[in-house]
């Protein structure tokens, strides 16, 4: 009698999550990325807890938009979805497959189609009915739309994401930084806070080690009433070009990504470490490392990536020792 053959395992690109082979079918499908509205008026929003990768991004008047990236688990619905802004292109480029958004200025969609990714907006999706107005809110705050039926549409047409950052069960900041018990940004308009506690990931069984997000005083709360959680928070130091002005709205940021580095703050599993962050042309990933130039590990699982504006923000890290800035 032959012996069982041993079980093959394939490990998500974009948490480092390992599954059985041909378990977890997302996995050999596209990725589908949004832009995500993160006023008051906008939340809660939908499905952030399903989302491999979240990026917090500045835009006008001090405010924030969020950009997740959906691969490994796939949600029926999305939203509330926005018009899409000038970093979108750089940081989408690596994951490929689908970019949702709303519409948006004539240079800002240009750079979005160049990547060469699926463009999905309401008025190019109207034929297939994936995009749908949400009768409960109110515009503009009432655009979602149907992310499995967006892979599956696409799914001939795009390849699978690349991997950009990387994950080991004893990442680098619990082996090399300190422990601590939060964070908190403090953009132009809005503070962001990350409190140390748990949560239940529907990748792992018991309950995790996780960092709880509060906005403006307020848990964060996604539609359903989960409060938001990561498994890894990344606070990259990105200087930001305000050239590009509006007449109604004045300048909007674009964090300067492309072949550029900066200050990255890490914190996994209730710890911190200060490293790097940097990023070649458009298509290539963010890469993370340590101040010894090392590659710095995340641990296993979700990753909330806040693009923080120098000097205009401010972030403070509380220790479980002492409080630093």
């Amino acid at each position: 009698m032959e012996p069982e053959p041993e079980p093959v395992y394939v490990a998500a690109p974009l948490t480092g999550v390992e599954y059985l082979e041909g378990e977890n079918l997302y996995l050999a499908m596209p990725a589908v990325s949004a832009k995500i509205d993160n006023t008051y008026s906008g939340r809660p929003q939908l499905a952030l807890n399903d989302a491999d990768i979240v990026y917090v991004t500045r835009v006008e008047v001090g405010l924030t938009r969020l950009l997740p990236v959906w691969h490994s688990r796939m949600p029926e619905a999305i939203g509330p979805v926005r018009s899409v802004r000038p970093v979108d292109a750089s940081i989408v480029d690596p994951f490929h497959g689908v970019f949702a958004f709303s519409g948006g200025q004539a240079p800002f969609k240009t750079a979005a189609k160049a990547t060469g990714l699926v463009i999905s907006d309401e008025d190019t999706e109207m034929k297939n009915e994936t995009y749908y107005r949400e009768s409960t809110r109110k515009a503009p705050w009432n655009l979602y739309f149907s992310a499995q039926k967006l892979q599956e549409l696409y799914a001939a047409e795009q390849p699978v994401p690349q991997a950009g950052f990387e994950f080991d069960a004893i990442p680098s900041a619990v082996s090399q930084g300190v422990s601590a018990k939060g964070l908190s940004v403090k953009y132009p308009q809005l503070k962001s806070v990350w409190d140390l506690g748990t949560a239940k990931f529907a990748w792992a069984e018991p309950l995790q080690t996780a960092w709880l997000r509060t906005q403006d005083g307020t848990p964060h709360t996604q539609f359903g009433g989960d409060q938001v959680a990561a498994k890894n928070v990344v606070v990259m130091e990105v200087v930001h070009d305000l050239s590009f002005v509006d007449p109604k709205y004045g300048a909007i940021p674009k964090a300067k990504l492309v072949n550029n580095e900066g200050i990255a703050h890490v914190f996994s599993d209730g710890y911190y470490l200060k490293g790097s962050w940097s990023k070649g042309e458009s298509e290539d990933p963010i890469v993370l490392a340590t101040e010894s130039g090392e590659v710095l590990k995340l641990a296993i699982g979700n990753t909330w990536v806040e693009m923080m504006d120098v000097p205009k923000s401010v972030l403070k890290i509380s220790l479980t020792e002492a409080v630093t800035e």
